[in-house]
């Protein structure tokens, strides 16, 4: 994994850290509407150290995840948590202070806890991501099953009645209920947490699938743990089964 180097501030900016906030004088390149931080407006234009960071996260290839957040410590001092491991079940979290010096690691295999540096839960709030909005690009389009992939095995299996695929499809809304079909009609509810989806799905119908891939698909739903969009939304995964197998979805709007 790339380390991160975060550069110190100049002294005009240590002055400048526990004084009103200074007004932006660039365009933005990163959207940010969080409160005054670290003695700026937009930490992510204003801080150079951490802009460079963001710039760096910008250019990794899509299926590496890296996230930002603003936090307080000790009541009063403020800082950051840079998770450039988003999709890393054990990766660590970097928790620095204001001119990117590291104060310690978050997470893990330890599971190290916000209480060990006295970051107050509440005050953490994202302000970056290097990829979408996965809740937002996956609801209100139609999906439409193209595989299933174990990845113990290396194997790949397609959904076929006889000679023709099964045209298997989901539907998320933004009420949080899911509907699709192919041999019976679905419906059911799910979560979304960040990249991390819960289902509770099953048939409303009772049209006999002697094929038995329905039922698979509905226990692999049922099963799901991460559901990752292609950065243009033209593509979903979902993984299922502690994360060693996955279902490979394609738009079909």
């Amino acid at each position: 994994m790339k380390k991160l180097f975060f550069l110190p501030l100049s002294a005009l900016l240590l002055c400048l850290l526990f004084s009103a906030c200074k007004k932006d004088k660039n365009n933005l390149h990163f959207d940010y509407d969080g409160p005054c931080h670290c003695g700026v407006e937009n930490p992510l234009e204003d801080l150079e150290w951490l802009h460079n960071t963001a710039v760096e996260f910008e250019s990794w290839p899509e299926n590496r995840w890296a996230k930002i957040f603003i936090c307080t410590y000790d009541s009063t001092k403020q800082g950051f948590i840079i998770n450039p491991c988003v999709n890393v079940s054990d990766g660590m979290q970097s928790f620095v202070d204001c001119e990117g010096n590291k104060l310690g690691e978050l997470g893990g295999f330890a599971g190290i806890p916000l209480s060990n540096y006295n970051i107050d839960p509440a005050s953490v709030r994202e302000i970056y991501r290097n990829y979408p909005d996965t809740a937002a690009t996956l609801v209100n389009k139609r999906w439409q099953l193209r595989r299933f992939f174990d990845r113990e095995t290396n194997t790949e299996e397609i959904p076929m009645r006889g000679n023709d695929p099964i045209p298997f499809w989901l539907y998320f809304h933004d009420s949080l209920t899911v509907e699709g079909g192919g041999i019976n009609q679905l419906a059911g509810n799910y979560a979304m947490i960040d990249h991390n989806i819960y289902m509770n799905v099953a048939a409303v119908t009772e049209i006999h699938d002697a094929t038995g891939w329905e039922e698979r698909m509905l226990n692999a739903l049922n099963n799901s743990s991460v559901c990752e969009v292609g950065y243009y939304g033209r593509t979903m995964r979902i993984y299922y089964d502690l994360n060693r197998k996955y279902m490979d979805f394609v738009r079909a709007d």
